[in-house]
């Protein structure tokens, strides 16, 4: 069964305007870099498009050196469960964004905490001797990646993927800011926010079809998310809530993306 169940037309469409000022990341979202920016729609669960229950909203910004993401997620006990490898097994509460090339996929958590982690998948027919991803930053022998040939029990038609855990995007930066008290049960919180800078230099070492350097009216296909941990008696589940409805469980599906277009104005 393939993993692929998006209507090309009902793909959400943004038009990434150019950053006014100098990118200055601290997590703060009301200062004027983010002021008149357009938001995404609110993110709604991956496989049903259900409304979800915490609001979760995002943007984004362009410059010379950098794609800017900002994300506000509202939140009345912001916590992180804080344990090694939970936010890419999503185990922990989160943000999340995917940044599809023709030959790979980019994925990105931040958690309230401020703690980042990372997830490169490379298509196997992609990977070639002597090819864009034959290089130290993607070595077979050396960083042993696993194999990922579905996704939620079902098989991409293009095959199977190279699975590079904790890879590290050259000049990727991070920042949080939590409204309230992180942890803390006995307090209200109002939410957090997060921003994130990915450096388009970063970004060549993904780049296998020469997307970049950027310009006015190059397309991206960037999904983005949020992981939260629903904790009950004895047991806990996630919920995965994204910009665009895939209609399925799966994430890592480039086709279902949203088409972001880098505008000069």
């Amino acid at each position: 069964m393939s993993a692929t169940n998006c209507p090309y037309a009902q793909i959400p469409r943004y038009t990434c305007r150019r950053a006014p000022t100098p990118a200055s990341l601290d997590g703060d979202l009301d200062k004027p870099f983010w002021r008149h920016i357009e938001q995404t729609s609110l993110f709604a669960d991956l496989d049903t498009g259900a409304r979800a229950h915490l609001e979760t909203r995002a943007a984004l910004q362009w410059d010379d050196d950098a794609l800017y993401f900002g994300f506000w997620a509202s939140d009345p006990d912001v916590r992180t469960l804080d344990t090694e490898r939970a936010i890419m097994n999503w185990q922990e509460n989160a943000v999340i964004l995917c940044l599809a090339f023709p030959g790979a996929v980019y994925e990105l958590g931040v958690s309230p905490a401020g703690k980042a982690d990372a997830l490169a998948l490379v298509w196997k027919d992609a990977y070639a001797r002597g090819g864009h991803y034959d290089v130290p930053e993607f070595n077979l022998a050396r960083l042993r990646p696993f194999v990922i040939d579905e996704t939620q029990g079902k098989v991409h038609a293009r095959g199977p993927r190279w699975g590079f855990e904790k890879w590290e995007l050259p000049g990727m930066q991070a920042a949080v800011r939590v409204d309230g008290v992180l942890n803390d049960r006995h307090h209200v919180d109002q939410g957090w926010t997060a921003e994130i800078a990915l450096p388009w230099s970063g970004m060549k070492l993904l780049d296998d079809k020469e997307v970049l350097p950027p310009r006015s009216g190059t397309e991206l296909r960037v999904e983005l998310g949020r992981t939260e941990v629903v904790e009950g008696p004895g047991s806990s589940a996630t919920a995965l809530w994204t910009w665009a409805h895939h209609g399925s469980s799966a994430l890592h599906i480039p086709e279902c993306y949203p088409v972001i277009t880098l505008s000069g104005e």
